[in-house]
């Protein structure tokens, strides 16, 4: 799905919190988890991927996406910035990171998990997790690769540790 799906998700999901504040998403691949103000949330994810020189596809259960949000309750805005993990192609010699398809619905259960975040942590709302589990569609191919992937390299993979 194009970003501008991520938008329009959180958007819907954003307004369904009926609160007055303003807020935004950003794809942002430089984001420094270390911000003051700001607060972090990392949840894997299921995606595809198409290897950009081979055309070699493949799925994960393991893709983690990085979510770092802010409210600036002064101004009435709240920005969310967030990354979505890339993996290597396991077939090629010298392979490119690959960014995740992830499905509509996974989306919008991240986008559900995302807004939970927000009111427990901008809002200070006392709130139960979230635990719709995410679509997986199409066949898994063996153990996560900790060497192909984006976010154990970042350290922000929860399979980190995990290398075949």
């Amino acid at each position: 799905m194009a970003q501008s799906d991520w938008v329009n998700i959180f958007q819907e999901k954003i307004q369904e919190l009926g609160r007055r504040d303003r807020w935004w998403i950003e794809f942002d691949n430089n984001i420094n988890t270390t911000e003051p103000g700001w607060e972090n949330y990392i949840r894997n994810t299921f995606a595809r991927f198409c290897c950009s020189q081979c055309r070699h596809t493949w799925a994960s259960a393991q893709v983690p996406v990085l979510f770092h949000m802010k409210l600036d309750a002064l101004e009435g805005r709240g920005t969310v910035k967030v990354r979505c993990c890339k993996q290597e192609c396991k077939t090629c010699l010298t392979p490119n990171l690959e960014q995740p398809q992830v499905s509509e619905e996974n989306i919008t259960v991240l986008m559900d998990k995302l807004m939970l975040k927000i009111r427990k942590k901008c809002y200070k709302e006392n709130v139960e997790e979230n635990t719709t589990r995410f679509f997986i569609s199409g066949k898994l191919d063996g153990p996560h690769e900790s060497g192909h992937c984006e976010g154990c390299r970042l350290g922000i993979c929860s399979r980190g540790g995990v290398s075949s």
